[in-house]
């Protein structure tokens, strides 16, 4: 297919882009470069690949972008509640107002696939509940409120025929890929213990979904290359049941894969959301196993940073806020 990637030079699309194109795909990746473009440079020379810089509020560049392809993947949002929260109006507009307006506008070209990235925060804080994509939602911030909102209004919007919406929703991302990000609990544990400082992990009993980004990247291109009647419609959460982890376990897992890392433990948790995902459906519908751990990303994250991949892990172009 010919496939638009919005916000495709972020920490998921720059390891998507790739797949993609090893699928056969033409991708097209639309993206404001705020985080600069080093997840794009090693595609430049493929040509089935092209990159278009624009803001994804001008609905003139997105209608723009959008037409003629085949199938549009969201990406872009302002990320995480920091991010959220320092510019609540940038938030809205964006992560609610602009993603809608690519929404339309790909229903109105007549784009076959349209699949929106959403994030299983939105299930917010529920104990003792094992959560599949049926369970109501109940987002805690700003961020997870207006995924819930694009979610309901997205599947909810008259559909033109042949215009088949898809929902993921992402656990934890964690990993390294080629537009790095160290503000996620795994990527800052791992930091913080190869860079000989003490790893800092707040222990409590929440249960946190994680996965690796390269996994995370192929729960994409799984659905594009799923028939249109599987996925049309649907939500998937996007993980794997054996990756659901409790805050006071994070210690365990750290030093598994690093014996040496220094740990001090916190005892208090760092947020309210607190939901055990079941990952049930993405499994039998689409196939989908994880190919990585977490002791996958420690190791390739401690190695990036020994080796230099990584010269300075606290440059603030690794963080979303």
């Amino acid at each position: 297919m010919k496939v638009l990637v919005i916000g495709g030079a972020g920490y998921i699309g720059g390891a998507m882009t790739p797949q993609l194109l090893a699928a056969g795909h033409e991708v097209t990746v639309f993206d404001n470069l705020s985080f600069g473009a080093s997840a794009t440079i090693p595609l430049m020379g493929n040509a089935g690949f092209r990159l278009i810089q624009g803001d994804m509020r001008d609905i003139h560049q997105v209608a723009d972008a959008v037409r003629d392809q085949e199938a549009v993947i969201l990406l872009g949002a302002l990320v995480g509640e920091p991010a959220c929260n320092r510019n609540p109006q940038e938030t809205v507009e964006i992560n609610y107002l602009a993603t809608m307006n690519a929404v339309k506008a790909a229903a109105y070209f007549g784009v076959k696939r349209f699949i929106f990235t959403s994030t299983d925060s939105c299930y917010g804080a529920q104990e003792n509940v094992f959560l599949t994509e049926e369970s109501p939602l109940q987002p805690i911030s700003l961020y997870a409120e207006l995924k819930a909102k694009v979610e309901e209004e997205f599947l909810s919007l008259p559909r033109p025929e042949g215009f088949h919406p898809t929902i993921l929703r992402l656990a934890t991302i964690y990993g390294l890929a080629p537009r790095m990000r160290f503000d996620l609990v795994i990527n800052i544990l791992t930091r913080e213990a190869a860079s000989g400082n003490g790893a800092k992990i707040f222990s409590g009993e929440q249960w946190r979904p994680l996965v690796h980004v390269h996994d995370a990247a192929r729960a994409f291109v799984l659905t594009l290359a799923a028939p249109a009647e599987k996925v049309s419609g649907q939500i998937f959460n996007v993980g794997s049941n054996e990756q659901n982890v409790q805050f006071k376990d994070l210690a365990s897992i750290l030093l598994k894969a690093m014996p040496e890392a220094k740990i001090e433990t916190v005892p208090q948790p760092p947020d309210l959301r607190d939901y055990h995902v079941c990952f049930d459906k993405i499994r039998e519908t689409l196939g989908f196993r994880p190919q990585f751990e977490p002791s996958d990303g420690i190791n390739e994250i401690r190695e990036a940073i020994k080796n230099g991949t990584i010269s300075d892990p606290y440059d603030p172009r690794y963080r979303n806020a």
